[in-house]
């Protein structure tokens, strides 16, 4: 007798489960929960409907925009690295006046300052200030990049510009504005480093 009501508490509790499964149908179904998965899995045509592309194909245009703006940066930074060259090769013979930040006469950080300032970038007035202000070089240094040299007193007390090919445009207390060698002795031997005071490249 127990053995006969024991199956048909099984039987109602079975039969009670499947009708409250029909009875709510927000009830996830192993089928319902397999149609969600799939479902997600795909691209939602709702999204591609507003955007008229894909996910994939969405990844693959910023991809590509990435890609060009790069490019467009990198032309940039190359026009400007040029652009610095020329600026600072115009004032050749320029005469050295302590103090001076004009085309009539320059001082090392002086003549810096005035060629960085005609390509729109700001440097402080001084060679120790510029050194602080720049950052370390990443891949070495490169043109348009600031040369520091300890001359007459500790610390960063000449500057100049790097061209490129080992050497720097500067203004030099015995010749005014002129070009010369980082391998020359007399600048290797008090040669600092170089900084980057901006994204040139």
């Amino acid at each position: 007798m127990s053995y006969l009501f024991a199956t048909g508490a099984l039987a109602f509790l079975i039969a009670g489960s499947s009708a409250f499964a029909l009875a709510n149908p927000s009830a996830p179904t192993m089928a319902s929960q397999a149609a969600i998965a799939a479902s997600a899995a795909a691209d939602s045509p709702d999204v591609t409907q507003w955007t008229g592309i894909s996910p994939r194909q969405a990844f693959k245009a910023k991809h590509h925009d990435i890609t060009r703006f790069a490019s467009r940066l990198f032309a940039r930074s190359a026009r400007i690295a040029k652009t610095l060259t020329r600026s600072a090769l115009r004032f050749l013979g320029t005469p050295y006046v302590f103090g001076g930040t004009s085309g009539y006469g320059f001082d090392c950080s002086g003549y810096v300052q005035h060629v960085y300032a005609m390509v729109g970038v700001h440097l402080p007035r001084t060679a120790d200030a510029q050194y602080y202000a720049g950052s370390r070089t990443v891949g070495g240094v490169k043109t348009g990049d600031l040369v520091f040299f300890q001359t007459y007193e500790p610390g960063p007390s000449h500057v100049g510009i790097y061209l490129g090919h080992g050497h720097f445009a500067h203004a030099s207390s015995s010749h005014g504005v002129m070009v010369s060698s980082l391998s020359d002795s007399y600048w290797s031997a008090r040669y600092l480093g170089a900084k980057r005071v901006m994204r040139l490249h």
